[in-house]
């Protein structure tokens, strides 16, 4: 064996072993890190702005847009998924034992019985195993105070790195990409306008929708608002029927057990508010370029939530972005050979 295969071996070996050993030490952040680089990706066009703005001062401007991040996002974000994570802690701790004492629980329990008496529902046990759910999910986000402080300076600190050295790091990953510079420009430039099109104009839409809708209730008296208002997230995901599903069964809750005039300006606050997000706020963020179907997103949001955890609901979108950016390049280059 020639001392250039040797040598080859060694490093390729070297390679992998430092590689996986460099993997086990950033482990506790990655997610930190993910978070970052996906924020990075969807607000470098605000972060070029500022830098422009700032007279080309790429380190002020880096700093400006990771604090209008978490101040504007992040944060707010951060404090209504706490107030969800609370609201479904006590209701699963309620409902396993035995204290039913949920208002929305028992009107449901008790008009399904009187519409269909002969049907049994037990609504309290698929509201139980939704709330262990969430609990389960969000708890490791939101249980543990000092891990998330931790977690979210790390993403800040990241995020000014990758919005301060994108170009820089964007000419690092070309250069080690298996393929002509060519094509790696084409699969970067469409997995940006692909995850920018999903994070933007889908999940930021729609937890706007689903903040919205808990504000809403919280306004109009219905039970553990930003819990619903987080299921609300979800339901906007939905095609065509979106945070309908939600809002009108509260509205029906508030009709019945408090004043009709209060479900009325619920079902108005869902059409003109709640509503009026997805069609002004959605086409503001969209960009021209890849475009992923709506159910598509919810698959993604729902796969990436079970294979990821909690930050699934951003993950899964990107996955599925990456993978279409793929698709795309492959099919310019099979369009270029022929």
């Amino acid at each position: 064996m020639d001392t250039k295969r040797i040598q080859t071996i060694f490093f390729s070996f070297s390679i992998a072993a430092a590689g996986i050993l460099a993997f086990f030490v950033l482990r506790p952040f990655l997610y930190s890190l993910a978070l970052a680089a996906v924020f990075a990706v969807v607000f470098e066009p605000f972060h070029r702005k500022l830098a422009k703005l700032f007279g080309g001062r790429k380190s002020i401007a880096a700093i400006v847009s990771a604090l209008i991040v978490f101040l504007v996002i992040l944060i707010p974000l951060a404090f209504f998924g706490t107030k969800a994570f609370v609201e479904g802690h006590n209701l699963y701790t309620a409902l396993s034992s035995g204290q039913e004492n949920s208002e929305a629980i028992l009107f449901i329990q008790k008009n399904i019985s009187r519409i269909a008496p002969n049907v049994f529902f037990d609504i309290s046990d698929y509201a139980r195993k939704a709330a262990l759910w969430l609990v389960q999910n969000l708890g490791s986000i939101f249980s543990g105070v000092t891990q998330a402080l931790t977690e979210l300076v790390i993403s800040f600190l990241a995020m000014f790195f990758f919005l301060r050295d994108a170009d820089r790091i964007k000419r690092v990953i070309r250069s080690h990409l298996p393929f002509d510079e060519k094509y790696g420009r084409e699969i970067a430039g469409k997995l940006t306008i692909a995850a920018r099109a999903v994070v933007k104009g889908t999940l930021i839409t729609a937890v706007c929708q689903g903040i919205a809708a808990g504000i809403g209730f919280w306004i109009f008296g219905v039970p553990n608002p930003a819990l619903w208002g987080f299921v609300a997230i979800f339901a906007a995901l939905i095609p065509v029927l979106g945070t309908i599903i939600i809002i009108l069964p509260a509205a029906i809750y508030v009709a019945v057990g408090s004043a009709p005039i209060l479900a009325l300006a619920l079902v108005l606050w869902g059409v003109f508010v709640v509503g009026s997000i997805d069609n002004v706020l959605r086409p503001l963020l969209l960009e021209k370029g890849v475009r992923v179907h709506p159910f598509l997103v919810l698959l993604s949001v729902l796969g990436g939530l079970e294979f990821f955890g909690p930050l699934g609901f951003i993950f899964g979108p990107i996955v599925l972005s990456f993978f279409f950016a793929l698709l795309g390049a492959y099919d310019s280059s099979l369009s270029e050979k022929a």
